[in-house]
C-alpha cells in the first residue's frame, strides 16, 4: 500500500524534503569533498527511505477504518 498513488503523492513531497535536509546535514560535507563512497550513497538512500516510510504510515493510519465501522 506504501507505494500506491494517494500514499506516494502524500508522502513523497515529506520524504525529499526531510530526505534532502538530512542528506545535508548528515552527509554533505562528505559528498562535497568528493570522498563518498557506496556507504555514503546508501546512507542517503535511508535518509530518504525513512521519513517516506513514517510519512505513509501516518497516512494511512489516518486513513485507517476500524474494524466494523463506517468512518463517519
Amino acid at each position: 500500500m506504501f507505494l500506491r498513488g494517494s500514499t506516494v503523492r502524500t508522502a513523497g513531497p515529506t520524504a525529499l524534503f526531510v530526505g534532502m535536509v538530512l542528506s545535508l546535514v548528515n552527509q554533505g560535507a562528505v559528498i562535497t569533498h568528493g570522498d563518498g563512497d557506496g556507504g555514503t550513497w546508501i546512507r542517503v538512500a535511508v535518509n530518504f527511505l525513512v521519513p517516506f516510510c513514517v510519512a505513509s504510515v501516518g497516512y494511512l493510519s489516518a486513513r485507517r477504518v476500524p474494524p466494523g465501522g463506517d468512518n463517519s
